[in-house]
């Protein structure tokens, strides 16, 4: 009875540290507390830009760099802008099988508007 018992906190204990690591936090894209003045950005001039990050699930039981791949991408994203008017972001996610894991892929396009020059 005492080695069930044992075997059932242990069993507890894997199960709980597995949950714990699958957890990730919000990404933020955006400041919807803020209004953003778009009377000086040039929608004529909008040119597409994207920016992808990967991550690795080894033995499908060990995130490696998993959990933050959609900021990554979003922080290289933002770098191609530059400055400018970011909208439109589109996700598309992916994944492929490697001989110990799985490699998913994040993948944002968007669109980046210019200052108005004149």
């Amino acid at each position: 009875m005492e080695i069930i018992s044992r075997f059932s906190i242990v069993g507890l204990a894997i199960a709980c540290l597995l949950l714990v690591a699958c957890s990730g936090v919000p990404m933020r894209t955006g400041s919807a507390n803020q209004p953003v003045d778009t009377t000086n950005i040039d929608f004529n001039k909008g040119r597409t830009i994207s920016a992808s990050a990967s991550g690795f699930q080894l033995l499908l039981l060990i995130p490696i760099s998993i959990n933050n791949r959609h900021e990554r991408a979003f922080r290289t994203l933002l770098g191609q802008a530059g400055g400018d008017y970011v909208t439109d972001v589109r996700i598309n996610e992916s994944w492929t099988y490697a001989l110990v894991g799985t490699v998913y892929k994040t993948t944002l396009e968007a669109t980046a508007y210019p200052q108005r020059t004149d």
